[in-house]
């Protein structure tokens, strides 16, 4: 047995234990005599499954609700520490957040992940937000992190949801639903905080939320504002920066309600929050611990502007939704290409390029004419050998190190979704809807010569070698989910989804790119389009008031697309939708009068289709393709339990196999993984756990006690072992603890985050000719927290 087997097995064995002493319980006790499903629980105390939650469009029960979904409360997600979705990451079994550079993250759910178009529908309200697509039609690699103060709860359904989420959601779903307006009551609350990571920079926040009742029972307002600074700890001595990935995230959200009858209610929202990234987090542990050797200086911004208007009208036959959204989302970005860019003139890789639009010459420029990428320079003007040409071509890509990538771009979405949803309280239930996205975005490429002291761009600009993508994506659908309680604990669920997407990407290269081949051209576009139905079928079956069995199979699917890319055959220029079935079982479970809650879940994916990036054997661009199938298999296990009054603890672990079951390998692509291969960058085990204790202290104080212990499990960079740029990585614990006091006014908490300082890495960076670079976990960072509610 391998060390990843053995330490999956003992995760699960623990877990299992849990459940061992209630089940003989169970079977020791006397019957309890049997309660229908629909019945009002037991009050119990938060966090063991009683939460409710609206992820079928109706509210439920967590342990109600015949899906893999964890909900975390706004209680949960304070005594947590939460601030962002990458807090949240451990505590959710198959969640995952793979960083990159300067805030880049790529959210996944149960290793459902590859470039492309988003596999997890990730909603701020009933908005679900996409990321732009950048020059290799990627907007999944882009993921918002708004903040997480004034949040009323956060939902994960795991697996597909496509038929009530759309095709954003064939991995699963993230939801964050903010606190509404009240309009009964003035209320607020503030949140300060300090802290300071080890051999790196202070930081702090500044939270605050109001609510303000304007006409009683009619129309309300609610004002969230913040500001956290994100302390550095990332050194580059080669352009004289220290602490370079510091980060200031400030925003504002702000809701008004209106409800001018009893069954009829609006919520206008509006968030604007920006981001300032002053360099990489990445670093070289070639080079040192937190030490980068980049040339250019790397600062990254984005802002995001969110506008949504929610309409609710409850009816005789539901609640008729209607939800219209506009956002914009502005990102800019600065790369280091110093020494990639090296490594191709070294090689001479576009020697013919050079010679064929400078004629050979350092001295004298001519007008472009006929273009070529191949690496043999002839005999050219002035009579010079193709030595000679060589040594120009090299002696002029030395001149403009150092060499950066700035690409600043944009993407805006309307959304607008019409959606019909019964009440749940008769056996027969339903949820009808239509949705409509119009998306459009675009981002500029500009290669630039850079100063050596500072990476800054030199002025005037160096221009060599720019170009813009833009990406028109116009997609509709109509779906329906059904369900029906055939037997007192016996219920049918069916739904279906008709989409239709039409995608255009068009662009034009400005100039020549002696680095990657490219060449100044006209304006073109690709367009791809497609429609098809994915379905979902499940039943759950209520065995005691406590124990639910469910089942399901659910389809997803993720759009195709276009790739506008130098130098690609027509056959490539197209690539078209994935799709995936998944097949899960699970129990959902309560025991000991709901103290003690433990759910487990098995899945089986069969993933056809496979988007991915790819490279071609020529050129030196990636784009998107259909290359290959896949298979991914799991479990899911969550636990919490109450055994005595102010004493919780809670655990989650994942275990999966994700592998491909076909070669990807095309006639235009070299083979980049063959059948039996694990898929990258998706931890095969990973498991939290955490205890907490509230006590009486002083006065109406009570103290309380909380440690978070996480693991995750080994992943690698590459699917091929026989890669030169594989590598293995994970494999890490991290423990962290949070002390305090709290009574139902104000709280004061201290905190250490990584208590024994481990350097987890999340994702490594390799190319030819350079070091690699890691993106880790922070330090250890020692904080304190004040809050208050009024």
């Amino acid at each position: 047995m391998t060390r990843q087997h053995a330490r999956a097995a003992f995760f699960l064995s623990v877990s299992l234990g849990a459940l061992a002493p209630a089940g003989a319980w169970a079977q020791s006790a006397a019957p309890a005599p049997a309660q229908a499903p629909e019945e009002a629980p037991q009050a119990v105390p938060e966090g063991v499954g009683d939460i409710v939650v609206t992820a079928l469009r109706r509210s439920t029960r967590v342990q109600d609700t015949p899906v893999a979904i964890t909900a975390l409360s706004e209680k949960s997600l304070q005594n947590l520490g939460a601030t962002g979705i990458a807090d949240l990451v451990r505590q959710v079994p198959g969640l995952n957040l793979i960083a990159g550079e300067s805030g880049r993250t790529r959210i996944s759910i149960r290793g459902i992940q590859t470039a492309g178009e988003s596999t997890v529908g990730l909603y701020y309200g009933e908005t679900p937000l996409t990321g732009p697509s950048g020059t290799t039609s990627d907007p999944s690699g882009v993921t918002p992190n708004l903040n997480l103060f004034d949040v009323e709860r956060v939902e994960v359904l795991r697996g597909p949801q496509g038929t009530l989420y759309g095709s954003g959601s064939m991995g699963g779903t993230l939801r964050v639903i903010f606190k509404r307006p009240d309009f009964d009551k003035y209320e607020g609350s503030t949140e300060f905080g300090g802290e300071a990571i080890q051999n790196g920079q202070m930081g702090y926040s500044l939270k605050g939320a109001v609510n303000v009742p304007i006409l009683k029972d009619v129309l309300a307002a609610r004002l969230v504002l913040y500001r956290q600074q994100n302390g550095g700890y990332v050194n580059d001595p080669v352009i004289g920066k220290t602490d370079l990935n510091r980060s200031v995230l400030q925003g504002l959200r702000f809701q008004l309600g209106f409800r001018p009858t009893s069954n009829l209610s609006m919520n206008f929202m509006t968030i604007v929050q920006t981001q300032n990234f002053d360099g990489t987090s990445q670093w070289a542990p070639s080079i040192g611990k937190f030490v980068s050797e980049q040339k250019i200086a790397s600062p990254a911004y984005d802002k995001l502007q969110l506008y949504a208007l929610e309409t609710k009208w409850e009816t005789p036959i539901g609640t008729l939704a209607l939800n219209n959204s506009f956002y914009r989302w502005d990102v800019r970005q600065t790369n280091d290409n110093s020494d990639n860019y090296a490594s191709i003139i070294a090689s001479n890789r576009y020697c013919g390029l050079f010679q064929n639009t400078y004629g050979g010459s350092l001295l004298q420029s001519t007008s472009a004419g006929a273009s070529t990428s191949s690496s043999t320079c002839a005999t050219g003007a002035g009579g010079l050998t193709p030595a000679q040409l060589r040594a120009n071509y090299q002696s002029w890509g030395a001149a403009q190190q150092p060499i950066g990538n700035y690409q600043p771009r944009f993407v805006r979405n309307y959304v607008n979704e019409l959606r019909l949803s019964s009440s749940g309280k008769s056996r027969f239930n339903y949820t009808l809807g239509a949705f409509r996205e119009d998306r459009d975005d675009r981002v500029n490429t500009l290669v630039f010569a850079g100063v050596p002291a500072t990476g800054e761009m030199q002025q005037p600009v160096v221009d060599l070698g720019s170009r813009y993508v833009t990406d028109v994506v116009k997609q509709t659908a109509v779906y329906g989910e059904v369900n029906y309680r055939l037997l007192e604990r016996l219920t049918l669920t069916a739904g279906l989804r008709y989409y239709n997407y039409n995608k255009t990407v068009g662009g034009e290269n400005l100039g020549y790119n002696y680095f990657n081949g490219q060449v100044p051209g006209t304006y073109g576009e690709v367009t791809a389009n497609a429609s098809g139905l994915i379905q979902k079928y499940n039943v759950d079956f209520k065995v005691t008031r406590d124990i639910m069995f469910y089942a399901t199979a659910s389809q997803g699917f993720r759009p195709g697309g276009a790739n506008l890319t130098p130098g690609i055959p027509a056959s490539a220029q197209t690539y078209a939708a994935d799709s995936l079935w998944n097949y899960e079982v699970g129990f959902k479970t309560q025991w000991f009068n709901r103290k003690l809650t433990f759910n487990i879940d098995a899945y089986r994916i069969d993933w056809s289709n496979l988007q991915t990036s790819v490279r071609a054997t020529y050129g030196n661009f990636s784009y998107i393709g259909n290359v290959g199938s896949a298979r991914i298999e799991g479990v899911e296990i969550e636990t919490s339990a109450n055994p005595f009054k102010g004493f919780t603890l809670n655990g989650a672990f994942h275990y999966v196999n994700p592998r491909l079951t076909a070669d990807q390998v095309s006639a235009e692509v070299t083979a980049s993984g063959l059948k039996g291969d694990i898929l990258p960058l998706i931890p095969r085990t990973t498991a939290s756990a955490g205890a907490e204790y509230t006590f009486p202290a002083f006065a109406d104080f009570d103290a309380m006690l909380r440690a978070d212990y996480t693991y995750t499990g080994k992943m690698t960079s590459q699917i091929r072992p026989t890669n030169s740029l594989y590598r293995e990585f994970g494999d890490y614990s991290m423990v962290n603890i949070r002390a305090g006091f709290q009574n139902e006014r104000m709280g004061f908490f201290v905190y250490i985050r990584n208590l024994f300082n481990t350097v987890g890495v999340n994702s490594i960076t390799s190319a030819a000719g350079t070091p690699d670079y890691w993106a880790t976990t922070a330090p250890r960072t020692f904080g304190a927290t004040l809050y208050s509610h009024f």
